[in-house]
């Protein structure tokens, strides 16, 4: 399809991209650093940086252009998947508060948001929220009860830096990897006392403040960070529904939120290193997490608002740890630690309707891995993981969880090979489910450096029901088996440097099958309400191009340009019934395409980034009836930097959707018009 409504944010970005491309010949400056690389409806329907957005690490120099440097890639993240890297600077560069802003602004991810305080999903590949795992250092984030996690509850002031992982994933990250996987770097601490405060606000009574203290001695450090958001969510909105349609004013949207962080390390390596013994050495982590969260739940732009309200509470506390081996067999390797507990609980109040129920799930998770030893033709990992999830959900139900786990890396010449298998283990209710997710990558670099790799994977995932679907009431279906699907890709990346500018681009194919998908529909009627019932009767047939471009110039001494880009085109076909109207058609709300592009210049203590994201229709009928329309964003922001009395300070003005766009991302949900915040940051070194 064409983006036929977006001639202006198209332009003016693309525009920007032309004008550079011959000074990137001409430059002769050397380059500072390499670029780096729906089935039921919601309840609601490496740098070190000072960010000037979302503040995600300690320290910045933004005359500097320093660019996303590329991260080395773990068995974690195999090289074969197309991954997109987001570090600190990124991170600060976007502008983005939330881990929602940031994948929508900067990965090739689709998030559904119901409206500007409502909840917000990310989904790969047009798999849908549940179907895509969000890890938080490493460890699962999603609730077990619906199976995905809120992610504008999640502040971009906690991440260090966020990688996206394209396609099944479920060999590493267990159930629910069908699109694709999150991984979120947490901040890390360090000797060096800091302190940096910011405050700010905007409009429709926008506050929000936050405070990262950081330090340590010897083998401790330690960090604390803490963030206040509030808003009263009043923008006006045309609302067709009246008669005559007109503009009112949003009620009931307001939203407040209050995270805490901390973290603590010992590392003993930071003395071993001094001692004539090997340099590795233990190093232990405890972290935790806290965040609460009220708002209210206006419902559609088509009803009067309600009285509804949700509050959220959240708690994780979890430790990591890496020990290095003796002697013998396992001698050089080093066993990896993680454990953790989550707490969460969702109290939802109707005082029209006099409602006030709460539901509240626990989870604990441990897992264990050894690195064997590299050798000049590869690296091997082996773990096992176990897990326990509790939900209030049918008077609380509980369910086990077990994994295995082998992941390697063969090296021969120019080729990788990638094998890695996982055997999970399901205990629920009496009855036992073993699944087993192969997956082999290959990638092959035909020169010595990596101007061009071709990469390809072959992987299967699949995914649990969720609480909600066993034993929602009414509804919940306690007989459904596990999705399950295979995935492949096929693509190419390549990177160019010259003095003064580097571009790297790549391009990946994929396709995918997935059965047994879980879909809800109509069931009967109780008591004159229509009661929904989830059922393995799907089977969705996806493919798809990804592409994706970063590049830097460097026009002069104190000027820098950084570009990018991220193109997806997506099918995903319900193939259940071939007798149904929605046979062959496209799932709802799984835009076809989205084009997002960004460009930022820096020039002294000046920066100034200009972001935009062009999102196609998304259905919301299942026979591709009924849509919303295409829309464009374009988000605007600067700051300046400077010093004043021993500390740096940065005042930023950021303006959110530009061109005044009035659109919606979910039916009936609507976001803000153009809206202004500003903020100032001050960083202490002592």
């Amino acid at each position: 399809m064409a983006f036929a409504p977006f001639p202006s944010a198209a332009a003016l970005l693309l525009g920007l991209t032309l004008a550079v491309l011959p000074a990137m010949n001409a430059s002769g400056q050397t380059p500072r650093s390499p670029e780096p690389d729906s089935s039921r409806p919601s309840p609601a329907d490496t740098v070190r940086a000072d960010s000037i957005g979302a503040l995600p690490a300690m320290r910045v120099d933004l005359p500097a252009i320093t660019v996303e440097a590329p991260q080395p890639v773990s068995p974690a993240v195999p090289d074969a998947a197309r991954t997109t890297v987001l570090d600190s600077v990124a991170i600060a560069r976007s502008g983005a508060a939330s881990v929602d802003d940031l994948l929508s602004l900067r990965s090739g991810a689709f998030v559904k948001q119901y409206g500007a305080s409502g909840l917000a999903t990310a989904s790969l590949r047009g798999t849908g929220a549940s179907r895509t795992v969000v890890l938080l250092d490493g460890l699962r984030l999603s609730d077990p009860q619906s199976g995905q996690i809120d992610l504008s509850l999640l502040p971009t002031l906690l991440i260090e830096s966020a990688t996206v992982q394209h396609g099944a994933g479920s060999a590493r990250s267990g159930s629910g990897s069908l699109g694709g996987t999150v991984r979120l770097q947490t901040l890390r601490a360090s000797n060096r006392t800091t302190v940096r405060v910011r405050g700010g606000g905007g409009a429709f009574g926008e506050r929000q403040g936050s405070a990262v203290v950081s330090g340590g001695s010897g083998r401790w450090s330690g960090l604390v960070a803490a963030r206040r958001y509030a808003s009263a969510g009043d923008f006006s909105y045309r609302n067709e529904f009246l008669f005559p349609p007109r503009s009112v004013e949003r009620e009931g949207a307001d939203i407040q939120t209050t995270t805490v962080y901390s973290r603590a390390t010992w590392d003993g390596a930071r003395d071993a290193a001094a001692s004539a013994g090997p340099p590795a050495a233990p190093r232990w982590t405890v972290a935790t997490w806290v965040t609460r969260s009220d708002r209210g739940l206006p419902g559609p732009a088509s009803a009067s608002s309600s009285d509804a309200r949700q509050r959220d509470r959240l708690g994780r506390l979890w430790i990591d740890g890496t020990v290095p081996l003796g002697g013998g067999l396992l001698g050089g390797s080093t066993l990896d630690l993680q454990a953790q507990t989550h707490l969460s609980s969702l109290r939802y109040t109707n005082a029209i309707t006099g409602t006030d129920r709460t539901s509240r799930t626990q989870s604990v998770d441990v897992t264990a891995g050894i690195g064997l030893p590299p050798t000049s033709t590869g690296t091997l990992e082996v773990g096992l993981s176990g897990g326990y999830d509790r939900a209030s959900v049918n008077d609380g139900v509980d369910q086990l969880e077990a994994a295995a786990t082998a992941d390697g890396r063969l090296r021969a010449g120019p080729l990788l090979v990638e094998p890695a298998l996982r055997l999970d283990a399901t205990w629920l209710d009496g009855s036992t489910t073993l699944v087993p997710t192969p997956r082999l990558g290959v990638s092959l670099r035909p020169f010595e450096d990596e101007r061009v790799v071709v990469k390809a994977l072959l992987a299967r995932a699949f995914r649990v029901p969720t609480f909600n679907e066993r034993y929602y009431e009414p509804g919940g279906n306690p007989d459904l088996e596990p999705e399950d699907g295979w995935s492949a890709d096929l693509g190419v990346r390549s990177r160019l440097s010259r003095p003064g500018w580097t571009v790297q681009a790549e391009v990946t194919g994929y396709t995918s099958r997935l059965t047994d998908q879980i879909v809800w529909r109509p069931s009967f009627v109780t008591n004159g309400v229509q009661v929904w019932r989830p059922g393995n009767v799907g089977a969705v047939r996806t493919w798809g191009l990804d592409l994706s471009m970063r590049g830097r110039v460097q026009v002069a001494d104190a000027v820098g340009l950084r570009l990018g880009a991220v193109f997806t085109h997506t099918r995903a076909e319900n193939r259940a019934n071939r007798l149904s109207p929605a046979y062959g058609a496209q799932l709802p709300y799984v835009p076809p395409q989205q084009l997002k592009l960004w460009g930022g210049l820096a020039w002294n203590g000046l920066s100034v980034d200009l972001s935009g994201r062009l999102v196609g229709p998304r259905f919301y009928s299942s026979d591709e009836s009924q849509r919303l329309a295409p829309y464009q964003v374009v988000d605007l922001r600067a700051g300046y930097r400077f010093s004043l009395a021993g500390a740096n300070l940065t005042a930023r003005v950021q303006v959110d959707n530009l061109l005044d766009e009035r659109y919606q991302v979910v039916r009936l949900y609507p976001m803000p018009p153009r809206h202004v915040s500003a903020s100032v940051t001050v960083s202490l070194t002592p």
